[in-house]
């Protein structure tokens, strides 16, 4: 077994690129892996330190540094590390973003996944830094055809993060596949701009036959989207454009929500979240209401982070205490999981008891924006809606859903 680990760089040397070096050194079998260093002209210490440093750590013979003269882009560079992986004969190649660290026997569950020929592509449960909740484990599309990641902010002990399913949607973040099958399916499509690449590449396996699993056995800590400007609207925009031009996709994210015993559900603002079942929801409203205590709440929302009414709990406990950042805290978990106005005015109602008025007056200008943004696209959404969904049975459903959006933690 020999695994290219193919690592495309530009910049944040000090911040990003040698912590995850040392991660791999630490947590990986040196003698099983070559690592390929893609550096897109970087203008820091990139170029100074990372040859050497990569050598020192593991060895010249497992370690090659390629500098371009100018950036190439995410997909560029990594067709240029396979390329070289591929002729030194390895059997897997591996993307890595720099951003990311590696933990203790996170390569060995990839690989074995890769056992099942159906299965295409494989990555790790990736988590945030200092709260390990989960980033991405499994990408899906929303009713309304927008990008999301499956259970994104689950604690990842969670019950539903730690289940092997099929996917037809990865992040390139983290990604394992077959030398063989990455070239017989054609490298990396070069014509997005830093994002989505992944995805397509996604497509491109799923026309082979094949499917895509997250390993929730590997675990990865990545800090997300640290190139600049990747994520800036037009780019973005441009870039989603493109890729539903190149794929046809399905609308799956309700799914796999619903497959879990949870209700999918759509805002009055039409923003598409998850509920808990109603019979559950009000179980945990009857013991908050009988017995409330702050412990209690965050347990029950640590056990099932779609409990909507747990985070106007513990909001309002932490007013009561006059711990206005703790509310602010769970103002944005609540909105991580739901975003409508009813949300965002909450949250502006504790933001304006900030005592810093400066502070509060920019997030306030914030929260403005997006709630006239949820205001102006929610007649676009609810023509999506229909324009997807009528004459199918989730239609109906998803429009019964909308009677539910009214904020009250129900009769008892």
């Amino acid at each position: 077994m020999s695994i290219g680990i193919v690592i495309p760089v530009w910049n944040l040397w000090e911040k990003m690129t040698l912590p995850c070096l040392k991660s791999l050194a630490a947590y990986t079998n040196i003698t099983e892996i070559h690592l390929y260093l893609i550096d897109n002209a970087s203008t820091d210490e990139t170029a100074i330190h990372a040859e050497s440093m990569g050598q020192n750590l593991f060895g010249k013979d497992h370690f090659t540094y390629i500098k371009n003269s100018e950036n190439m882009g995410f997909a560029i560079a990594c067709n240029q590390g396979a390329k070289e992986a591929q002729k030194d004969g390895h059997e897997f190649i591996l993307f890595l973003n720099n951003d990311t660290i590696v933990t203790e026997n996170w390569l060995l569950p990839l690989i074995k996944a890769l056992d099942n020929p159906r299965v295409g592509m494989v990555g790790p449960l990736l988590v945030y830094p200092d709260t390990y909740l989960v980033q991405h484990c499994g990408v899906v599309f929303n009713p309304f055809r927008e990008v999301r990641h499956l259970y994104h902010f689950f604690p990842h002990t969670h019950t539903k993060v730690n289940v092997l399913r099929k996917h037809k949607l990865i992040t390139g973040a983290v990604l394992l596949c077959r030398t063989k099958d990455f070239f017989e399916c054609g490298m990396f499509y070069d014509g997005y701009k830093n994002g989505m690449e992944d995805l397509d590449f996604c497509c491109i396996f799923l026309q082979k036959g094949f499917i895509h699993q997250v390993v929730p056995k590997s675990l990865v800590i990545h800090y997300e989207s640290q190139t600049p400007g990747r994520l800036q609207g037009d780019i973005l925009n441009k870039n989603i454009q493109l890729f539903h031009q190149r794929n046809t996709i399905s609308l799956d994210a309700h799914l796999y929500y619903a497959q879990d015993g949870y209700l999918p559900a759509i805002t009055k603002d039409y923003n598409f979240y998850v509920r808990l079942p109603e019979e559950k929801r009000k179980e945990f409203n009857k013991k908050m209401v009988r017995n409330y205590s702050d412990r209690l709440c965050l347990k029950l929302l640590n056990q099932e982070p779609f409990w909507h009414d747990g985070y106007r709990f513990i909001i309002n406990s932490m007013l009561k205490q006059k711990n206005i950042q703790n509310a602010m805290g769970y103002c944005e978990f609540a909105l991580a999981q739901c975003t409508s106005i009813e949300n965002l005015v909450v949250f502006k109602n504790v933001v304006s008891q900030l005592k810093n008025i400066t502070m509060a007056e920019n997030i306030l200008k914030n929260i403005d924006m997006q709630i006239e943004k949820i205001e102006t696209r929610k007649e676009i959404k609810k023509q999506k809606l229909q324009a997807y969904w009528q004459g199918t049975e989730w239609y109906d459903k998803f429009l019964a859903t909308l009677n539910l959006d009214t904020g009250e933690f129900g009769d008892y």
